[in-house]
Parts: structure tokens; C-alpha cells; sequence
């Protein structure tokens, strides 16, 4: 797909060092590695022995690494522990913690030591997400992490949906980040303008209810970004120009909406779903959005190709 080319290209250009610390564990990861490596699509860092790896592995553009004999694992602990402490976390914790690939993959992150972190084939979504919460954190004008869809078919332009696999029922604050936040990687990441729908059962006041208030109120807090946000609007008169036109007159997002803002997460799991599987789009991610470096969870049904895909994305999230 053309959107898909354009993502791998554009990675292909940028410097940076992607940890994939589950190729060991898994023969998915391990060949998505492999293919990057031979296309030279990123440099990347892997946790094992070198005798767990083959020859392609064996190249300037890869780091292995076995963390039980590392260097710097005092350094970890004593850092992580500083970070931890307030919340109980002793050194002897600290410690064993670092042991793990997913805290020491954070600490490297931290550390400026690489630039992204991809995992959750075999880890769960906690796994890989918790201690990035608590090392990474989210960036300073950021309060929530937010985990978007980027949905792609043949023909059809690209969309963005979230949120759809972490906040389960956002505040009007809270949605009014989340729309913001992928506006802000829909205009980065496919480089076109975002027009951002907040969406409902109601549209534009067609009916009252205390849900409706919310997404009302998350758009008015939203429009005051430099992006084109309106709402509340149904899922037709977001999507569908002459819909639009009924319900939703004068609006600049209605009809042409290119990223979709669900007012939960029931809402916005189901919707990228159902829209993969009947209409056939390719759903890409989640990705994470707002972390201080990018930490992208793959879903456990992931492909080699869309570990890669990741892993380019997770690329292009580099600041």
C-alpha cells in the first residue's frame, strides 16, 4: 500500500536504534529483525547470547546484548531505585527488576543508550507498558498515554482511531488530549491534515444526555489546538459529505473526517475491529502516543510485516 511504502521510506532516513527485546522469544520478531537488518531499514538492539542469533545478526547495525552479565546493571538499579523509591521500591527490587528485558530496556531508553522500544508479541500489554509508565513517563505538556489504530486499505484514505486499547473512560479533559495528540501523529506520520471528528450517538445537538455533554465539552476544549476538530458528530455525518450536509452543516471536519475520536474505549476497540474485519482495512499498532521516548505494544496476533511496520512508525516518533 502506497500509505505503508511511504512510512517505511521515510524511516529508512532517520537515525535511531530500536530495542526488540522479544526476538529470542519469539520467530516472528526474530525474522521481522532479520528483515530490517537486510534492508536496512533501522538499526536495532537484542537481548541474548550472540549464539542465540545467526549470521545476519552479526552486523554493525545490530546490538546484542545477554543482560545478565551487562555493565551497567549497577547503574540501572541504583538509577531505577532513585526513580522508585517514593513508591516503595527498595535497591534489592531495584535490583531484579533491571534483570528483566522490559525494565532494562527502559533504562536504556532513559539513558539515551536507544530510541524507541518495540515489544508485546509474547509480552502482555501490562508487561510492556508499566514500567515505561514508570521510567519514560509521559512528555511535559502530556498527561495521559493514549494508544491509537492507524487504519489502511488500497484506495481509501488512511484513518486514525482512538483511543482503542487504554483509556477505558476518559473525562472530557482527557478526550480532548487523546484528539489532539492524534491529530498531532496523523499530520507527523501520514504528513496530511488531520480533520479530527469527536464522535457520538448525537450530532450537533440532535440529542441530550449526560455522554453527549462530555464529548460536547472535549470538543470545545480540543478546538482550542491549531487543528480542525469539531463535534459531536455520528459516525455517518463524519464519514459520508452528503450526510454531512443534512446534519451537520458548515462544519470543516464533517464528511471528511480523517481521524475518529471514540468517547470510550468500548467504543473505539470495537469500531477498529469490525472495520478490519468487514471492511477490510489493515489496522496498524496500537501505537503509543505522549511517552517521553516512543514505546510501541504490539498485539499478540501480530505479523512479521507488521512488526516492522512498527518498528518504522516507532522510527518516525523520534524526536
Amino acid at each position: 500500500m502506497e500509505l505503508i511504502e511511504k512510512i517505511i521510506n521515510k524511516a529508512k532516513k532517520v537515525k535511531g536504534k530500536i530495542i526488540l527485546p522479544e526476538a529470542v522469544e519469539d520467530k516472528r520478531v526474530y525474522n521481522a529483525c532479520k528483515k530490517m537488518l537486510k534492508d536496512g531499514l533501522t538499526e536495532i538492539i537484542v537481548f541474548g547470547k550472540v549464539d542465540d542469533f545467526d549470521q545476519d545478526f552479526k552486523t554493525k547495525t545490530c546490538t546484542i546484548i545477554e543482560i545478565e552479565k551487562d555493565a551497567r546493571l549497577e547503574q540501572f538499579a541504583s538509577q531505577l531505585y532513585k526513580l522508585r523509591a517514593h513508591k516503595g521500591l527498595t535497591l534489592a527490587q531495584a535490583k531484579q527488576l533491571v534483570l528483566t528485558p522490559a525494565y532494562f530496556a527502559c533504562m536504556m531508553l532513559y539513558n539515551g543508550e536507544a530510541d524507541g522500544l518495540v515489544a508485546g508479541a509474547v509480552w502482555t500489554t501490562a508487561n510492556t507498558l508499566r514500567p515505561a509508565l514508570q521510567i519514560i513517563k509521559t512528555k511535559p505538556n502530556k498527561s495521559l498515554v493514549t494508544g491509537i489504530m492507524l487504519m489502511v486499505k488500497e484506495n481509501c484514505a488512511p484513518l486514525v482511531y482512538g483511543d482503542i486499547s487504554l483509556n477505558v473512560n476518559p473525562t472530557a479533559e482527557e478526550l480532548a488530549q487523546i484528539a489532539i495528540s492524534s491529530a498531532e501523529f496523523y499530520k507527523s506520520v501520514v504528513s496530511t491534515k488531520p480533520r479530527v471528528a469527536m464522535l457520538s450517538y448525537s450530532t450537533n445537538g440532535s440529542a441530550k444526555s449526560e455522554l453527549v455533554d462530555k464529548v460536547r465539552e472535549a470538543t470545545k476544549i480540543a478546538k482550542q489546538s491549531n487543528y480542525l476538530i469539531d463535534g459531536e458528530m455520528q459516525g455517518d455525518a463524519a464519514l459520508d459529505s452528503t450526510v454531512a450536509k443534512t446534519k451537520f452543516k458548515g462544519s470543516s471536519v464533517a464528511g471528511k473526517a480523517n481521524v475518529l475520536i471514540f468517547p470510550d474505549l468500548d467504543a473505539g476497540n470495537i469500531a477498529y475491529k469490525l472495520t478490519s474485519r468487514l471492511a477490510g482495512y489493515t489496522a496498524v499498532g496500537p501505537i503509543m502516543l505522549n511517552f517521553n521516548k516512543p514505546v510501541n505494544d504490539l498485539s499478540r496476533g501480530c505479523t512479521e510485516d507488521e512488526i516492522v511496520l512498527t518498528a518504522c512508525i516507532t522510527k518516525l516518533q523520534i524526536k
